[in-house]
């Protein structure tokens, strides 16, 4: 009996100590769970433009804002039999706030999953949503004006060229790449309305042999700068230029100039003489820190230009040893125009 006492007081008292901590202390409250966000590239990082200007947005927004936001990068690869599935993994998850995904190529599937999946966030890139016609409250869409910053790159090539003949070299037709070039050949002929503008394709944005036989074809038929864009494809047109002398590469997207440099590749970079700078990763982060301070305004498209730096034209050594501080300083005076409006920019879209 004394035993049976002895455990029942036992119990009361611990009983009595649950039931004061309850009542006496708050519960702490759960931390703030990070912002999630998953960049998904139809392909592969290390095509030392558009894809890595993404990514290197997703390493500035860790940088800056790892305290509240995660990043994760998906790689899709090449083989667009498995994007779909991938970017559906991607949705059926619900382990991202924010999706990430861009081009052409992933829009229809990209419109089909925001109607199945309403809840989640969409920031679409480097194409323009319909929203008319397919409005969805949780996308966005950041359109960056690369006919602006190609247009900055034609007046250029125009300028650099000795024979008067340049070439733009695209990884595949669409209207992303057809804006480029309409940037481009207005640029050029701006400063020479006399120049010949070729339109070459590589149809493929993976393989840079391709860029490689297009850009060499160019360059035995006497054109002296090629515009190359077309993401890892386009590599090849720098492997073509080494081929030839006195030819010149413009690069897309990333300063394909400084990266080259950076690779060692000096041989590459003196060819650069400039790249038409697509700033995804400004783009990415100016976005994030409208997102995080509650500015960021779905069901629309963004269109991100000359003016706010999001596209424009690289300054290396190679840019300086080709062309004047007269000449660099009136390519200056073309970004100033094209960012008050003064010079009207044609484009695809």
């Amino acid at each position: 009996m004394k035993k049976l006492l002895t455990i029942l007081l036992a119990c009361f008292m611990v009983f009595a100590l649950v039931g004061c901590q309850k009542g006496g202390e708050p519960e702490p409250e759960p931390a703030d769970e990070k912002l999630t966000i998953a960049y998904c590239i139809n392909g592969t990082r290390g095509d030392k433009s558009f894809f890595d200007s993404g990514s290197e947005g997703m390493e500035w927004i860790e940088r800056d804002f790892g305290d509240k936001v995660e990043t994760k990068i998906l790689e899709f690869t090449y083989d667009d039999t498995t994007w779909r599935s991938q970017l559906e993994n991607a949705f059926m998850s619900e382990e991202y706030d924010i999706i990430i995904v861009g081009t052409y190529d992933m829009l229809g599937m990209t419109v089909e999953l925001t109607e199945e999946y309403p809840d989640q966030k969409v920031w679409f890139y480097d194409e323009q949503w319909d929203f008319d016609a397919n409005p969805r409250e949780n996308v966005i869409s950041l359109l960056f004006k690369q006919n602006e910053g190609s247009y900055v790159v034609g007046y250029m090539a125009a300028m650099a060229s000795k024979t008067n003949h340049i070439s733009f070299c695209g990884g595949m037709s669409n209207t992303v790449l057809l804006d480029f070039f309409a940037g481009y050949e207005a640029g050029a002929k701006a400063y020479n309305p006399d120049i010949v503008v070729d339109e070459t394709w590589m149809d493929s944005f993976s393989d840079p042999s391709r860029g490689k036989d297009v850009a060499g074809a160019s360059y035995s038929q006497g054109v002296d700068v090629v515009f190359a864009c077309g993401g890892s494809a386009g590599l090849g047109v720098f492997e073509a230029a080494l081929e030839y002398p006195d030819v010149y590469v413009i690069g897309v997207d990333g300063d394909q100039g400084a990266m080259w440099e950076a690779a060692g590749e000096t041989a590459k970079a003196e060819k650069t003489i400039t790249s038409m700078t697509k700033n995804v990763n400004q783009g990415f982060y100016d976005t994030l820190k409208k997102e995080l301070d509650g500015t960021l305004e779905y069901g629309q498209n963004y269109r991100l230009g000359v003016n706010g730096g999001y596209v424009g034209a690289a300054i290396t050594a190679a840019t300086n040893a080709v062309f004047t501080p007269e000449q660099l300083e009136a390519v200056k005076e073309i970004q100033a125009g094209i960012a008050d409006g003064s010079i009207n920019v044609p484009t695809a879209f």
